[in-house]
């Protein structure tokens, strides 16, 4: 859908209606990058300031002609975008679901100010947001913000292993726990140092390592 376009060249033929649609869409739907979903939910937001009677750029309340008011009646309002305000309020969410609020919030995120610290803030208060949700949105992901999520929730060794490739090996190591096995097998991918003097399993202590570990380690180097 090509959101962009309609807002800009019809902007001023569209209802509160239409924006919610639009914004739903841009949460949810697939194919639309950052910086398109930025600048579009830019322009809802200067269409809703207006639709609100907000005030233009001199600073005066806007008030529309008899013909203008005509035309907002039947669908159809002549208004410039460059001369819509930003408006502060929230985007209408009422008929989103919890799943589209998730992400319209996470795309929001993205344009703001300390956007990696609210980011791994975000995941840690949503639990929601666990290995199922992530394998559903895999490909929506930025991949600072896969590494993030893998920093502060535990992750499935199942899903580690899927999706070993795309995921950053240095957080794995240091942030995940993960059987002997999966790190006897991935051991040249991933950093042993980091695995056994800061990683979070049991057995990266000498003592609590099964003699299969101890004596694979040894081979490598390591004691």
């Amino acid at each position: 859908m090509e959101i962009l376009k309609t807002l800009q060249d019809h902007g001023s033929d569209l209802y509160p209606e239409d924006l919610d649609f639009f914004e739903t869409e841009l949460a949810t739907g697939e194919g639309y990058n950052a910086a398109y979903q930025a600048q579009c939910m830019s322009l809802i937001k200067k269409l809703r300031t207006w639709m609100d009677g907000g005030d233009d750029s001199s600073g005066d309340k806007r008030q529309p002609s008899k013909n203008q008011t005509d035309k907002k009646a039947s669908g159809s309002v002549e208004v410039r975008l460059s001369d819509l305000a930003p408006r502060e309020a929230n985007p209408v969410v009422s008929s989103l679901s919890p799943e589209e609020i998730l992400r319209r919030d996470i795309v929001s995120m993205r344009e703001a100010t300390g956007y990696k610290t609210q980011f791994k803030s975000f995941v840690k208060k949503h639990a929601e947001i666990d290995a199922d949700y992530i394998e559903a949105h895999f490909s929506w992901f930025l991949p600072w913000e896969l590494g993030a999520i893998i920093s502060v929730r535990q992750m499935p060794e199942e899903f580690l292993e899927k999706y070993f490739g795309a995921l950053d090996h240095d957080k794995i190591a240091r942030y995940q726990q993960f059987s002997e096995s999966f790190f006897m097998k991935h051991f040249s991918q991933m950093d042993a140092s980091i695995v056994l003097e800061h990683g979070k399993n049991e057995w990266r202590k000498k003592e609590n390592r099964s003699k299969q570990l101890d004596v694979f380690l040894r081979l490598k180097g390591f004691r």
